[in-house]
């Protein structure tokens, strides 16, 4: 599904670095164009009322994250949660020990359609339901011949939120990657002027750490598989002295 070999990481990962606030890039053609296509078919083909209507603040969009629903996405979220790609994303990022989350909570597939915006925010930084923090965003897009004049573009701002720093076309198979932020701002505010048949099409992902500390009453082990009889405990021979 994804074709690593063509990408050369470590020229991904200087630009990636080289955004002037925080960690940001736009990678073209990430998907093949055929996985690109399924994936723009199922979403089209998902009536409006199976999805999540959000519309905090005045942004309106439509969120699908059950899996069960949508067979071509539950391979592409394996593929994005799999150990390969979680991989290849610390390479990039130069973000350690990242890890998916397997309930989507804020993500899976979004579309919007004409006259809809989403309006300027930060993300928020915590899974309630995996107790982690938010660390790495991806967004992969499914819009053919996308035009600019329509909106839609993915406005990154500086840590005020006064000046604009990147503005993303939502095109056909490209990934954006940022680090998460707590004053990165971003959104699309202006109402999109797309024609009525189109909508702006993608999926979202985000990736966490978790904050927790080895336990010093119980500290790392490995698998133990000696008994000690005496003290009516396990432990590692490795770990004898």
């Amino acid at each position: 599904m994804i074709d690593y070999d063509k990408f050369n990481i470590n020229s991904l990962r200087l630009t990636y670095q080289q955004h002037s606030r925080y960690g940001l890039i736009n990678i073209p053609n990430f998907l093949p164009d055929n996985i690109t296509q399924k994936c723009a078919d199922e979403l089209d083909s998902l009536p409006l009322e199976k999805g999540k209507h959000f519309t905090r603040k005045g942004s309106c969009m439509y969120e699908y994250n059950d899996l069960s629903i949508t067979p071509v996405q539950d391979k592409l979220v394996h593929a994005l949660h799999s150990s390969k790609f979680i991989r290849w994303l610390e390479q990039l990022t130069g973000v350690e020990k990242l890890l998916p989350d397997p309930h989507l909570v804020g993500a899976g597939y979004m579309k919007s359609f004409r006259g809809d915006s989403l309006q300027v925010h930060t993300d928020f930084n915590w899974v309630e339901e995996t107790h982690l923090h938010k660390a790495v965003s991806i967004i992969i897009y499914f819009n053919k011949d996308w035009d600019s004049d329509w909106g839609g573009c993915l406005n990154f701002y500086d840590f005020n939120n006064e000046e604009l720093l990147s503005s993303i076309k939502p095109d056909w198979g490209n990934m954006l990657v940022w680090n998460y932020g707590n004053l990165v701002y971003h959104g699309y505010p202006d109402p999109m002027t797309c024609p009525e048949d189109q909508s702006r099409k993608g999926i979202r992902l985000f990736y966490y750490q978790s904050r927790s500390k080895p336990d010093a009453d119980n500290p790392p082990h490995r698998s133990m598989y000696w008994f000690d009889e005496k003290e009516r405990l396990p432990y590692d021979i490795k770990q004898i002295k």
